[in-house]
């Protein structure tokens, strides 16, 4: 039963896809395709990380649980719901970015993209490991993500790790995101055994860069002062405690 259901997903696949490319308009119209339903497109999403030297950390081990992505016709479109965890020194060191999820979803302008993360690990070199306090799971990011009938578009993830952790009074960590994105429609995308993600050619829609603040919130171009003393509470708030010394 599995095997026939599975050949019958495929042949409705291909069959699809053939349609889709023999009445697409050849022009890449929005409009036109906001108003063809049944186009898809496919989106390929990734992690990496740019980040400066940490001498005392080893790794940061981030999991992500969930991405979607919202447009105003559609409205919030899951893309995956798989768990990966992500060592984002590990990336930087290998200046690659790693695959996170793809999809079929419809041709059309795509406003948000959101990641649920569910935890952020930190080992340092003296063996040591703690959860990072996050101020919220959810990471909600305004973009512009086009996707274009039988084409590939791509969105990556670029997590600035040395301006997103901080060192509470306490000693313990607090995982602000620092987060840049940018997205390509029409682009060549391939995904090798080991899931290293390679992005060429297409056109760059949007870039951003975000932060995120102690309580959550998402703002363009803000990060946590690397300054600001920073404090957990008893009940595991963050606060602002002046600007350490």
């Amino acid at each position: 039963m599995n095997k026939i259901l599975g050949i019958i997903i495929v042949a409705i696949v291909v069959v699809g896809g053939i349609y889709l490319m023999t009445r697409a308009p050849k022009t890449s119209d929005p409009q036109e395709q906001s108003q063809n339903t049944t186009a898809e497109g496919k989106v390929i999403f990734s992690i990496t990380d740019a980040t400066a030297d940490m001498s005392a950390i080893s790794e940061i081990n981030m999991q992500v649980n969930s991405v979607y992505v919202h447009s105003n016709q559609s409205g919030w479109v899951t893309v995956s719901t798989t768990p990966r965890v992500y060592n984002l020194l590990s990336l930087d060191a290998r200046g690659e970015s790693e695959f996170l999820a793809e999809a079929n979803v419809k041709a059309g302008t795509y406003d948000q993209v959101r990641l649920v993360v569910d935890s952020v690990a930190i080992k340092t070199k003296a063996g040591e490991t703690k959860v990072a306090k996050l101020p919220s799971g959810e990471l909600k990011i305004n973009t512009v993500l086009v996707v274009n009938a039988n084409t590939t578009s791509s969105i990556n993830f670029d997590f600035l790790a040395d301006k997103s952790l901080h060192t509470a009074s306490d000693g313990n960590y607090i995982f602000a995101p620092v987060v840049k994105t940018e997205t390509k429609s029409n682009a060549s995308v391939s995904v090798n055994a080991s899931n290293v993600v390679t992005i060429t050619g297409g056109r760059i829609d949007n870039t951003n860069t975000v932060g995120m603040d102690i309580d959550g919130s998402i703002e363009v171009n803000f990060q946590i002062d690397s300054k600001q003393k920073l404090d957990l509470d008893a009940s595991g708030v963050i606060k602002l405690n002046g600007l350490l010394n």
